[in-house]
């Protein structure tokens, strides 16, 4: 390993980056540090799998922490060298690569199967299915980066499965969401959001790896807990129901297999173990094996782990192998500080889009180190998606329905009269009161993930039904003591207004207390996010921030602990 004797200055003070074979140039940028790469050797040069084109400017924004890895000789040029950077010949590249070709010999025995009726002698009729799991900062999403991009870097037209089970680090969308992609071409690391590509927006985008086809569902939270496991549990469950589904109709898909990154909580042997069966391990780890077909879990430098998961009975009944695999040197440590930096960028890039480069980098204007004269960077810069246009809007209290999901919202069993349990669903819908006390309601700054609702899930709350069948008891009395039915008529239209009446002021008590949905949309797919930036209690509106104008595609919206205010 080394410092700066792989860096030479080169004419008009340009900064190269010599690298030799195998070897990995690391880098860490602080908040302001912002640097563009170009490939000058002929051979390539690879970043998270993913080969830089030559003799382009390849910009990489403020906090990214990466690896260029080059498998022959090699020079780079650098705009600016970062404070913190090495060269290391310590690389676990050679076992990805390993992993990538024992993945992709399934796949092709899985197309030549599907598409041709060939069998094979190990009887694969499906790509492999790979769960990625180890503790915190053991480079988790960066395998599964290398992995997927590895696949789509082959030109044989895969289309593997992306599932994010790491709210906090999504792999398309923002903090507190589970997602599942089918990305179609190699993935860039320009910054820190968006590491597995990012969905489609309303705007037309440059480059394809930026227009990823994703589904997202609403945790709310940033990783599984005691408290929302059986939540966890459902989205789980949906999840891999719409990849099951998916698979049915799209051969490519399942012949290209699965990729899942994992939170690092799933580390955790008695995370999600239920009172019935309190001696069950792993709990979590093997709802997501079952849901989503997982015949090979990579564990990433935990030995104890991978020990454990090759024990567990419910795993080898599945058939499914552990493998252990090396954490890389290169890893960061993150903190929680850096861990809130990057989640609040990952929220701001899903609203304003992608950030713009910095004068620093920037073609033709500016200074910078490697440019000339000062006018900017001089040559090719690689193609970068453009920004969106938020729009901030008001919508009224009794318009935009505020729901929470799950049984941590409902009253604590203490507070339930001795000898009784608690009866209430663990995914119960439980709707937010804006008028209630703030540091109860926490609305304001929260991200709020708009769900769709169809007549079917409405439901009739039980008090109106009861308040209608009083009403037709009067109606049959009155008729039944021989009153006249004019005069009866008469009268009913009378008193209807104040009946009427009566029933509104009911159906108001019952918005604001009763959720008249059924539970299952606290569980489903999300069409989008806003976040509540205001709160006028004397008109009773919101003010939020929607990533485009227009109306909602639905007034119902989830709310969870994640809040985001808009520094920048």
């Amino acid at each position: 390993m080394s410092d700066n004797n792989n860096v030479s200055p080169g004419p008009s003070e340009q900064i190269i980056v010599d690298l030799e074979a195998g070897s990995e140039w690391r880098f860490e940028l602080e908040a302001d540090e912002n640097i563009a790469l170009r490939v000058l050797s002929p051979d390539p040069v690879f970043i998270n799998s993913e080969e830089l084109p030559p003799a382009s400017w390849y910009p990489i924004h403020r906090h990214t922490k990466g690896a260029l890895y080059a498998p022959t000789p090699a020079r780079v040029e650098v705009t600016s060298l970062p404070a913190s950077q090495y060269t290391s010949t310590s690389t676990i590249q050679p076992q990805l690569l390993n992993l990538h070709l024992a993945l992709e010999r399934t796949r092709i025995l899985a197309k030549r199967y599907l598409n041709d009726g060939i069998a094979n002698e190990d009887g694969v009729q499906r790509g492999s299915r790979v769960m990625i799991v180890g503790p915190p900062s053991s480079g988790k999403t960066t395998v599964v980066k290398n992995l997927v991009n590895l696949a789509l870097s082959t030109g044989m037209g895969w289309t593997p499965g992306v599932v994010g089970l790491d709210p906090s680090s999504p792999s398309n969308l923002i903090p507190g969401t589970l997602s599942l992609s089918t990305p179609s071409h190699p993935i860039p690391t320009h910054h820190p959001a968006h590491p597995m590509g990012s969905p489609p927006t309303s705007t037309p985008s440059n480059m394809l790896s930026a227009d990823v086809p994703t589904i997202g569902w609403w945790l709310g939270a940033l990783e599984p807990t005691n408290k929302n496991a059986e939540v966890w549990r459902a989205l789980v469950e949906r999840m891999g129901a719409a990849w099951r589904k998916r698979c049915e109709k799209d051969k490519i898909a399942l012949a290209s297999g699965l990729i899942v990154d994992t939170s690092s909580a799933f580390t955790n042997p008695l995370l999600g173990t239920k009172k019935d069966d309190p001696k069950a391990r792993y709990s979590l780890v093997t709802q997501a094996v079952e849901a989503f077909g997982i015949d090979t879990i990579l564990v990433i430098g935990h030995e104890k782990l991978h020990i454990d998961l090759s024990r567990l009975s419910a795993l080898q009944s599945l058939g499914t192998v552990v493998l252990r695999i090396p954490k890389s040197g290169g890893v960061v440590d993150l903190d929680d500080n850096q861990r809130e930096i990057i989640n609040n960028f990952q929220v701001r890039s899903y609203f304003y889009g992608e950030p713009p480069l910095p004068p620093q980098i920037a073609p033709g204007g500016g200074s910078s180190a490697g440019g000339a004269g000062g006018m900017g960077l001089i040559g090719k810069m690689v193609g970068l998606d453009g920004g969106l246009s938020p729009y901030s809007f008001q919508i009224g209290w009794e318009t935009l329905v505020v729901l929470r999901v799950g049984e941590e919202n409902s009253a604590p069993s203490s507070a339930l009269p001795l000898g009784s349990s608690r009866i209430l669903s663990p995914t119960r819908l439980t709707r937010v009161d804006p008028a209630g006390p703030a540091h109860v309601v926490r609305l304001l700054n929260t991200v709020l993930a708009i769900v769709q609702i169809t007549p079917q899930d409405r439901i009739t709350p039980a008090k109106t039904t009861e308040l209608a069948t009083d009403g037709k008891a009067k109606t049959e009395a009155t008729d039944a003591e021989g009153v006249k039915k004019e005069t009866g008529t008469a009268e009913g239209e009378a008193g209807g207004d104040v009946e009427g009446e009566e029933e509104e002021a009911v159906a108001e008590d019952l918005d604001a207390e009763e959720v008249p949905f059924v539970e299952e949309i606290g569980t489903r797919e999300v069409l989008g996010f806003i976040v509540i930036t205001g709160i006028d209690a004397q008109k009773k509106k919101y003010t939020v921030l929607s990533p485009s104008p227009g109306k909602l595609p639905s007034t119902v919206a989830l709310a969870g602990s994640i809040e985001w205010v808009d520094s920048a």
